[in-house]
């Protein structure tokens, strides 16, 4: 489960000040999010649109092989990919 034990509402995790955490997009879809930051013409990174779909660090991080245009040599966005669970492929 992609939630991890979180829920919507749900309070601050063991060791932390108590606050209530609101998840509005917990249950969004990779295409949801996407849809939305193009909506409304939100800024993200760069490398989002260099074929990467997943950040980490950057020895564990890579462009998501399911977005190169075999044809051109080049890779999609990130928000061009259909296969949701492969959102994090580009990981090492």
């Amino acid at each position: 489960d992609h939630h991890q034990g979180q829920d919507v509402f749900c309070p601050s995790s063991e060791g932390w000040p108590p606050f209530m955490r609101v998840n509005p997009i917990l249950d969004w879809t990779y295409a949801d999010v996407w849809s939305f930051l193009l909506l409304i013409k939100a800024k993200y990174c760069v490398l989002y649109d260099q074929g990467y779909t997943s950040l980490g660090g950057k020895k564990d991080t890579k462009k998501n092989d399911l977005l190169l245009d075999q044809e051109q040599g080049t890779y999609k966005p990130a928000y061009t990919l259909t296969q949701e669970d492969e959102e994090r492929a580009g990981r090492a």
